[in-house]
């Protein structure tokens, strides 16, 4: 299992249309509001890395409103 966490930088006054948005794609199991460098957070689940990749660059970074994203992988301790 692949987990990450996405931050993201929305276009300004379009943070909770894109919030909205990332939270209905598959594999996104949380998706915050939050204040500070980023505008969302959202934690994503796939099955494994490929899918993983393929998640943030394929169903979340072309969402409409998003101006940049930061992916950082969960690695286990």
């Amino acid at each position: 299992m692949a987990r990450a966490i996405v931050m993201i930088t929305a276009e300004p006054g379009m943070d909770r249309g894109v919030a909205s948005k990332v939270k209905k794609v598959k594999g996104v199991s949380n998706v915050y509001l939050v204040s500070g460098l980023y505008d969302i957070v959202a934690e994503v689940q796939t099955p494994d890395d490929a899918s993983m990749v393929a998640l943030a660059y394929d169903k979340i970074r072309v969402i409409d409103g998003i101006r940049e994203t930061h992916t950082m992988f969960c690695l286990e301790v």
